[in-house]
């Protein structure tokens, strides 16, 4: 639970952070240290739930495994579109240069809200 915990404190901040460099076009190294801190910590949640799964514990709502599997491919989808990543550069090459602020603050705020979701799910049921 702490670690869900701190991912959905991670992510606001995160998304609140990329908010406040709106007016720039790129975010600060530091930026991409927590980032990278922040889908270690989303992945290995999806793991040991998957480990949890597999061994017969079931989620209270199945609803709780879809909020898991979009976090993920929100992971997925930030380190595509971070420095070096492949689909930034064929997004660069198609539509020129984006405003990677804009999409790092709708990424984290959509993980934010993903881990929110999951923590109501997962450890209050409704």
């Amino acid at each position: 639970m702490a670690a869900a915990l701190l991912g959905f404190v991670a992510a606001l901040v995160l998304s609140i952070v990329a908010y406040r460099y709106r007016r720039q076009r790129e975010l600060p190294d530091t930026f991409w240290k927590y980032q990278a801190y922040l889908q270690i910590n989303t992945v290995l949640l999806g793991v040991f739930g998957t480990a949890l799964y597999l061994m017969g514990g079931r989620p209270k709502v199945e609803l709780h495994m879809l909020y898991g599997v979009l976090a993920l491919l929100t992971v997925l989808a930030q380190r595509g579109l971070g420095r070096g990543g492949q689909l930034r550069q064929v997004l660069a090459e198609d539509y020129g240069r984006f405003h990677e602020v804009w999409v790092y603050f709708g990424l984290n705020l959509f993980l934010w809200a993903m881990y929110g979701r999951g923590l109501t799910t997962g450890f209050f049921g409704f």
